[in-house]
């Protein structure tokens, strides 16, 4: 190679690398200073790009930004170039009204990837097949339709028949930690065994044996580690369209941010089973002249259904069959462990089991399932909060645990303190505030389906629990605990030291 071709090469790549570093300027120079949002405050560098968020969810800090970023900032904070979060009663009437048209994001797409996986054609558009997707489905209408396809299997009326199968899954909870005898157990595995065996019990009449074993064999931590990597991956959500195209861009993503993980020796998961005994009994009972089931679970009234209403298709079926299970045993672990560990350190609460209800509902305002905002999409036309306007497209949302502790929706002082008695003295407006501005079973008209199922196991599973045992919690500081989209207290010590019932726990509920 001649001088002159090494030269010339030589100032090709400098014109390259100055091309390229006035690209970055020039978008971090317009993102700062000429962009719509330019003016909401917010840390600088998460202005420039998304990489600021992702890092922080990488690391688990969704919780600790939830709680400060907006004691620094204000009500509303810009947390990416095109992503807003607020926290405020205004903010969420707007976003999560049903009729001012603020859709859900692309960041619904991945996160569901656990439960479908879409085909992306060659623009990057994702196609799921025609199934029940409630957690990913954007379009409102077509959400409607399918809630009033199931809205009858989850009222209070229908899932209440299942407080039989519940209390058999009590019982031999109770017997099993009465076993240990006051041994130190891991709070959130032990909860994660409860919730997976009532999702058993209730859904498909059907137990995995982990209260049997008394271990959950890494499935609760395996799948918590999932989120770590969903929760990054839904903040780039065109790059991570092309993961699901290319294996090699999937295998780059994930080491350039470190997001894989390997499962424990030991690990096991339940999902494969029930998903072998949810098709194997569809299929079974829609046969032509099929045997009588007398079953009387969450499956049985899915099929009776999908007999009754055609539209219900069999694919919707085994869908909403397997999402119980899906969404059901991380978000349930969560509530449960959040609440035994506030519970469990607040010795004057424990010994009043007469108002287990507001113990509850307190631990869950605390600590709720999630930890970052439930995003929604700008409409078209744009929107105005809080004196700014927003161009259509923008992300939008409020956070879950900036929004629990907000002076303006908590009733009394020290929204960050754990204090029970706030949800005491009836349904009065303020407390009917409280819960309408609660994120725990979603935003709006997009709550949970199985909300009432969920419900009736944690109020069940708690006041069973604190009527047989002295609960003694050992937490880790809250502030370096792990949290993504979803959020789990992790690390707490538990010790459930038996004592004889008490008959106040009888009228806790």
């Amino acid at each position: 190679m001649g001088p002159e071709l090494i030269w010339t090469s030589i100032w090709a790549l400098c014109y390259g690398i100055g091309l390229l570093l006035l690209s970055i300027s020039t978008i971090v120079f317009y993102r700062l200073f000429l962009h719509p949002l330019s003016r909401v405050p917010g840390p600088r560098l998460a202005a420039v790009s998304n990489i600021w968020h992702a890092y922080h969810a990488r690391n688990g800090r969704m919780f600790e930004l939830g709680r400060t970023l907006h004691q620094k900032y204000g009500e509303v904070v810009r947390i990416g170039p095109n992503e807003l979060w607020f926290n405020s009663p205004e903010a969420f009437d707007k976003i999560y009204s049903s009729t001012k048209g603020f859709e859900k994001t692309d960041f619904y797409s991945i996160v569901a990837t656990s439960l479908s996986t879409p085909k992306i054609d060659c623009f990057l558009r994702p196609h799921f097949a025609d199934s029940l997707d409630l957690l990913s489905e954007r379009d409102m209408k077509r959400y409607r339709l399918q809630r009033r396809l199931i809205g009858r299997v989850y009222q209070t009326a229908s899932v209440i028949k299942f407080e039989a199968a519940v209390d058999e899954v009590i019982k031999q909870a109770i017997a099993r930690l009465e076993a240990l005898d006051g041994a130190e157990i891991d709070l959130k595995e032990w909860m994660h065994i409860i919730a997976v065996e009532c999702l058993g019990a209730s859904v498909i009449s059907w137990s995995p044996g982990l209260l049997k074993a008394g271990t959950d064999w890494g499935s609760s931590a395996h799948s918590y580690l999932g989120w770590r990597r969903k929760s990054v991956m839904g903040l780039f959500p065109t790059l991570t369209k092309m993961t699901m195209r290319s294996n090699l861009f999937e295998w780059i993503f994930r080491d350039v941010w470190d997001l894989k993980y390997v499962a424990t020796p030991n690990f096991r998961s339940f999902f494969p089973d029930v998903g072998k005994r949810i098709s194997r009994r569809i299929k079974s009972t829609l046969k032509p002249n099929a045997p009588k089931d007398n079953r009387a679970d969450l499956l049985a009234d899915l099929i009776q259904l999908h007999k009754d209403k055609p539209d219900f298709t069999e694919n919707y079926l085994r869908k909403m069959a397997v999402t119980n299970f899906g969404a059901g045993h991380e978000t349930m672990a969560s509530t449960l462990t959040s609440i035994f560990t506030m519970i469990g350190t607040h010795d004057d609460v424990q010994k009043r089991l007469q108002y287990t209800r507001a113990a509850i509902r307190e631990a869950m305002r605390l600590h709720p399932v999630l930890s970052m905002s439930l995003p929604r999409r700008v409409p078209d036309m744009g929107s105005h909060i809080h004196g700014y306007f927003i161009p259509g497209g923008t992300t939008v949302g409020c956070n879950p645990v900036a929004l629990h502790r907000n002076a303006n929706v908590v009733i009394g002082p020290d929204p960050d303190a754990y204090n029970p008695d706030r949800w005491l003295g009836g349904e009065t407006l303020d407390i009917r505030l409280m819960d309408r501005y609660s994120l725990n079973w979603g935003g709006g008209p997009r709550t949970c389906p199985g909300k009432n199922l969920a419900e009736m196991v944690v109020y069940k599973v708690v006041s069973a629990l604190f009527e047989r045992f002295d609960v003694e919690v050992a937490t880790p500081p809250e502030i370096g605990q792990p949290s993504y989209f979803l959020s789990m207290i992790t690390g707490v010590k538990a010790r459930f030291s038996s004592v004889a019932p008490q008959m106040a726990g009888k009228d806790c509920l």
